[in-house]
């Protein structure tokens, strides 16, 4: 086989937005008229090279792959990934007929659910070829090459020859039901630069103020002459180079004056607005976008502002379960996690996610203190207040040891969070403070 099939060649050929400059923070303002762009453009000449001051699409993407990183060793691989994943919604990995794992970041992929190709690119440096292999879900690859270009540009589409074709390699398909967050995130980076050079733009205003001078004397015109085709005499800016102020000159009457640049306070505001969309679009809480601006939410607020962006990574995870235990499985990774199956017999099973810092496994607050208070069992308490969470994962070796004094005589029981002042518990405060599964009352109660 020398020639490319019909799907190969359309992989070959096919550009998939990657959004890899955005994840870079290249500044980037693709929300534009055509003016705008002309004054940018003259004003920052090099503004494409530099890059963006607030990368709101890298802080998106890396927050969700913190907590779509497997446990297991064997697929820590994974992580190189994520990144394209959750951009671009699907990502595929390669075991071939060695054992050798590829977590590729350059590829283009077709799926029909049940067949997939992939095409992976990469660049051997040691040899100075570019490479395309295809892979598909009967474990065929073609690998085509040719060499690098002397400039060490980006490889083009055209020259490449057929290498070899081998079998026995298994490809792997992670999709998302969102098709990733790159459009969407890209959209509102686009939105969030224009913004900031929207207000370096009115800063520059404050720095270089406009003036005008009134009541000036300016030559007459002859009106059998053709008008001028810099405009109206009556209204002249008289232009100035460098960093100072700009003029214009007037036969009106009045005095000389200066005119207020827009309000930058305004700008702010609106750049603001932008930011509280990412909370929107992402399901990420906004105080983690604006972390210095109030008191931060904690106990069942923080919960509740958490609970999409908890329920988002549930949902990915989930997509992600099938084909990564099977990757486990093909890898050899050992079950480690105890559960039991329906008749109550233990199995064990792929532990791959890390569930140890979740939100969900936050204690009881407030609100379950007020449950307690009104005689709820523990069980219930839990499942309104924290769903999820293990009342075992609470339980220390001493709770049922009567020799054990789990309080400190001569100290006031603390009720409130930290770092805020309160009162001193009432006895029954306490008793239900100590009632509520992980915590543990602190001072006597007399």
């Amino acid at each position: 086989m020398t020639d490319m099939t019909k799907l190969q060649t359309f992989l070959l050929n096919r550009d998939t937005p990657t959004f890899s400059a955005y994840y870079n923070g290249k500044m980037s303002y693709a929300l534009h008229g055509k003016e705008w762009e002309k004054y940018v453009s003259e004003a920052f000449p090099n503004l494409k090279d530099q890059q963006t001051s607030e990368n709101i699409f890298k802080a998106v993407i890396d927050l969700y792959a913190e907590n779509l990183v497997p446990v297991p060793d064997e697929l820590r691989g994974f992580s190189n990934i994520l990144v394209p994943l959750l951009s671009r919604g699907e990502a595929p990995v390669v075991v071939l007929a060695d054992g050798t794992v590829s977590f590729p970041e350059h590829y283009e992929m077709m799926s029909d659910g049940k067949f997939t190709v992939t095409a992976i690119f990469t660049r051997d440096l040691e040899n100075m070829t570019d490479n395309v292999t295809f892979v598909n879900s009967k474990g065929e690859t073609q690998l085509y090459r040719k060499d690098v270009p002397a400039d060490f540009a980006p490889a083009d589409k055209q020259g490449y020859q057929f290498v070899e074709e081998t079998h026995g390699n298994e490809l792997f398909r992670f999709a998302l039901d969102d098709k990733g967050f790159g459009a969407s995130m890209a959209a509102l980076q686009d939105r969030a630069n224009h913004s900031i050079l929207d207000q370096t733009v009115i800063a520059e205003m404050y720095a270089r103020p406009f003036w005008y001078l009134l009541n000036v004397e300016l030559p007459p015109t002859n009106p059998y002459l053709p008008s001028q085709p810099e405009g109206s005499p009556e209204l002249k800016e008289q232009k100035t180079k460098g960093a100072g102020g700009r003029i214009f000159t007037t036969s009106s009457e009045g005095p000389f004056g200066q005119l207020t640049p827009p309000t930058i306070n305004d700008m702010i505001a609106y750049h603001d607005s932008i930011i509280d969309k990412v909370s929107q679009s992402s399901g990420i809480p906004q105080h983690y976008f604006k972390p210095g601006q109030g008191t931060p939410p904690t106990g069942v607020a923080l919960k509740v502002l958490s609970k999409r962006f908890n329920n988002k990574i549930a949902r990915m995870r989930e997509d992600l379960t099938p084909e990564l235990e099977r990757l486990a499985e093909h890898l050899g990774v050992e079950k480690t996690a105890e559960i039991k199956d329906a008749a109550g017999k233990p199995e064990k099973e792929y532990e791959l996610w890390n569930t140890s810092d979740d939100l969900l496994q936050e204690s009881m607050d407030a609100h379950g203190i007020a449950l307690s208070q009104m005689g709820y069992p523990l069980g219930y308490i839990a499942e309104v207040v924290t769903p999820g969470v293990d009342l075992e994962d609470y339980e220390e070796d001493t709770d049922d040891d009567p020799t054990v004094d789990p309080s400190q005589l001569g100290e006031p029981t603390d009720m409130t969070a930290m770092g805020q002042p309160g009162l001193v518990a009432t006895p029954g405060q306490v008793a239900a403070y100590g009632a509520n599964p992980g915590q543990r009352a602190k001072g006597a109660v007399s």
